[in-house]
């Protein structure tokens, strides 16, 4: 637990800095989660990973993240559906890429405060992608009992949160496969009516992890890298999912 609250500590006290050495200014705290904490995300890294904020700009990659944002909120709407795993096949076929711009998307065109939470045991990325030394996190909280609104960061994104993975000697699988996880993402979602969950999960080629999170969350998003997955292995791998919770595909062309 002390080394816990040493790594916030630390995280608190060390001011973000700008290219040019100069501190920037941190956004205030997500309403609501006034113990988030602010680390702003690395231009460089936004850039070099595509990711949809300043200073990287892509019209069309943007536009088709809006669509698949209003698609999902079609298909919801009835619903209370608000927590969304983001799932593929096999890796490096772009589940962060997705779940982080769909992520921003959400943040920037609804009303609500959206949670990007990392629940990839084998290759967390989603501070990676976003330039952000590792964090304590989600398995942090399920294993020491710390509170979960003190693992929560504040990239410099407005309305956006993110729930790290947590450290790295806690990294078991076993811990995000239990009931209290499902519990602390239920418990979050009931707290908070105006909250969108994104999870980056993990890939079915990688366990069981997948199938179980798939169980603890409204809706699975499916990742598909085009033309290289072949059909009878995605539904193969489809075919672990319940149908019911199957939002849908999300076909991914990797460029560069």
């Amino acid at each position: 637990m002390s080394r816990i609250k040493d790594a916030l500590q630390k995280a608190r006290l060390e001011r973000p800095e700008t290219e040019a050495g100069l501190p920037s200014q941190p956004k205030p705290p997500v309403a609501g989660f006034p113990h988030a904490r602010v680390i702003n995300y690395s231009e460089p890294s936004v850039v070099q990973h595509k990711i949809l904020t300043y200073p990287f700009v892509d019209n069309d990659l943007n536009e088709r993240f809006r669509l698949l944002r209003t698609k999902i909120v079609s298909a919801t709407q009835q619903t209370d559906d608000r927590t969304f795993l983001i799932t593929s096949t096999q890796n490096q076929e772009g589940k962060t890429f997705t779940a982080i711009n769909l992520a921003i998307t959400f943040a920037r065109e609804v009303d609500h405060k959206v949670l990007l939470v990392d629940i990839n045991v084998k290759n967390p990325s989603v501070l990676k992608y976003l330039g952000i030394d590792e964090q304590p996190g989600l398995l942090d909280c399920l294993h020491d009992n710390v509170p979960l609104s003190d693992m929560l960061i504040c990239p410099g994104i407005e309305r956006l949160l993110l729930l790290p993975l947590g450290c790295g000697r806690l990294k078991s699988a076993e811990l995000l496969r239990s009931r209290k996880t499902c519990e602390v993402l239920q418990e979050m979602k009931r707290r908070n009516p105006d909250l969108y969950i994104i999870l980056d999960g993990p890939a079915l080629t990688d366990g069981v992890d997948a199938i179980v999170l798939s169980d603890f969350i409204d809706q699975t998003l499916f990742v598909v890298e085009h033309g290289v997955v072949k059909h009878n292995k995605l539904a193969a791998a489809v075919g672990h999912l319940s149908k019911d919770k199957i939002l849908g595909a999300v076909f991914n062309k990797r460029v560069g």
